[in-house]
């Protein structure tokens, strides 16, 4: 028997090997991220290969019931003496510990082992060693469990002044700064906070403390990504949200933890892991805690601040925040400013905005941008409106226990809403989207422009592996494989346009397809998020959910291409007919 060995290296057509994958194994939805045991072994070849892998099945444990697929498929050909070539596919585009190929037991038992049986706490980590402000008890209690509008009610009628809501955000954050969602606290934001004072026609983001992923540029405080090289790298400018958000009143309280470069460093990652910040901790127990806004995801859920900003190029605010229990907006790429951000793609990124209310979202989502489109809330507006329940055999198969159960839940409260709801099925080509490569190119690229432009110049990748090899288990305790990769990614720019076309075409005639039929998509968490991550679609989590263990699942909602304002108000009504249930 031979196996062709077909990786991110070597892969001519991923998209066809992925086919022959599915129909050799009669598997639908195979991922293979995370195999280095089985592609070192498919570095042998004839019937030795064969051997070595139904002698050494520990080669395959992660992939679960996958591995013995393959097993059971090698001692077949090996009986038959068949001299077969098969492709192994995988799908790339899955990668940093998101999206739905990480939701076998396997992958999820491993993700509890690193973060919280055998944590790493690099000697670069944060400590925040900073001391609480003399609050009333009583204020900070009401603080810190406020959405926006009830905290500029008590600043208006003189029950707090933007100073106490700080001070109460800020002991917060310290009260619980063993759950590692903070990476740093802005020192000067009470005296900020002290020359504020209310007024009606302010934005209503004015004198809110807010919390920032630490990938986004604040020349406030450090911007680290997480990694120890970047420990005390001052941007010289403000993101462009950040600019924004200053300039509309908005306090700037700290930084939050993220899994180390977004998630796009090792391919054997904790989710929430970083140099700087140490291993974030879900906010509901001993759960995944999601990557990569992991933070920006656990500090909302605890009321470390009322919103927080996190980035996502393919699940990182959706998994974090469904995780979590909070809400988690993807908006439409390009609507909101991606200066300012280090960049794993231009093709795919964006930072958005988390919270635990859907208007709280609206506003820091509408602080970021300069959309003049204004929400309507109103509790009937989904009446009449068609929902899809995505129902594609290739998110099915992956379906956690209870998830079929709270999809079904779901659907009955979208239903008691007003909603008429159908089943549906997306295009299946879409989930065979590769991006991959893309980002891989583009995050080298994108690094060294970024840091050209922020005040670090002629930092590049190759500097940034070359110092953590100095000292891998302190600075990259679960490798740095993909930044390897991308250092090494030759991809010419015409052939990386292609791609980006081919992708966005195939995800967006799927997408655009589904709605000739009804006005938004469902699913849960992240499941589908190859498809509105290439499309550059809006996609919005609300919690209310919980596993009979307790662990938060989101009901996730797809909208059309811009179309975020309506996506807002749509989730406003689900939510308060979660609220009345």
């Amino acid at each position: 028997m031979r196996l062709v060995r077909l990786d991110g290296a070597f892969m001519s057509d991923k998209q066809s090997a992925h086919k022959y994958m599915q129909r050799k194994l009669n598997i639908v939805g195979y991922y293979g991220y995370n195999l280095d045991g089985l592609y070192d072994a498919l570095s042998v070849y004839d019937k030795e290969l064969s051997i070595m892998l139904i002698n050494k099945p520990d080669m395959l444990e992660q992939l679960g019931p996958y591995g013995d697929r393959l097993i059971q498929t090698f001692k077949d050909a090996e009986k038959a003496n068949k001299n077969i070539t098969f492709k192994l596919g995988y799908k790339e585009a899955d990668l940093g510990g998101e999206n739905m190929g990480f939701n076998n037991d396997q992958y999820l038992k491993g993700q509890i082992d690193k973060q919280y049986r055998k944590p790493k706490e690099s000697s670069v980590k944060v400590s925040l060693d900073h001391e609480p402000f003399d609050v009333d008890a009583d204020i900070m209690k009401k603080v810190v469990s406020s959405d926006i509008e009830t905290l500029q009610s008590m600043v208006r009628e003189g029950a707090a002044t933007y100073s106490d809501i700080v001070k109460c955000f800020w002991n917060q954050v310290l009260e619980h700064k063993e759950f590692n969602a903070v990476i740093s606290l802005n020192e000067e934001v009470v005296e900020q906070a002290e020359a504020l004072t209310y007024d009606d026609a302010h934005d209503l983001i004015y004198g809110i403390p807010v919390l920032v992923k630490d990938n986004i540029a604040t020349t406030d405080l450090p911007t680290t990504a997480g990694a120890a090289v970047l420990q005390n790298f001052q941007p010289s400018q403000d993101a462009e949200i950040i600019e924004r958000l200053k300039n509309k009143g908005a306090l700037i309280l700290g930084k939050t933890n993220l899994s180390e470069w977004a998630n796009f460093m090792s391919t054997d990652s904790s989710n929430g892991y970083s140099a700087i910040g140490g291993q974030t901790k879900n906010a509901h127990g001993e759960f995944d805690v999601g990557g990569s806004s992991a933070g920006s995801s656990v500090a909302v859920a605890l009321g470390f601040s009322p919103v927080t900003i996190g980035s996502e190029t393919s699940g990182s605010v959706i998994y974090p925040a469904s995780q979590n229990g909070v809400v988690g907006l993807k908006p439409t790429l390009g609507l909101v400013s991606q200066d300012g951000i280090i960049p794993i793609s231009k093709t795919h990124d964006t930072a958005g905005p988390i919270a635990k209310t859907v208007k709280d979202t609206y506003y820091l989502f509408k602080a970021m941008t300069d959309i003049e489109e204004t929400a309507h809330w109103d509790r009937e507006s989904l009446t009449g409106v068609k929902v899809g329940i995505i129902d594609n055999e290739v998110i099915k198969v992956v379906y956690r226990k209870e998830d079929e159960e709270i999809l079904s839940l779901a659907e009955e409260e979208l239903s008691n809403a007003g909603a008429l709801t159908s089943k549906i099925i997306v295009d299946e080509e879409a989930f065979n989207v590769d991006y991959l490569n893309v980002l891989k190119h583009e995050f080298n690229m994108g690094t060294q422009s970024y840091f050209e432009s922020y005040g670090n110049s002629g930092l590049t990748l190759d500097k940034i592996f070359d110092f953590n090899e100095q000292n891998e288990i302190d600075f990259a305790p679960y490798n740095q494989e993909l930044i390897r990769q991308s250092m090494e990614e030759h991809y010419t720019e015409g052939e990386k346009t292609e791609t980006i076309r081919q992708n966005q075409t195939v995800a967006r005639n799927a997408l655009d397809q589904a709605f000739e039929s009804v006005d938004i998509l469902v699913t849960l968490s992240n499941y589908a998020t190859v498809l509105y991550a290439a499309a550059g679609y809006p996609a919005l989590t609300i919690p209310g959910h919980k596993r009979s263990t307790g662990e938060p699942v989101g009901v996730t909602f797809i909208g059309k291409n811009k179309q975020d304002i309506k996506l807002l108000e749509w989730t406003y009504a689900y939510e308060k007919q979660m609220i009345e249930k």
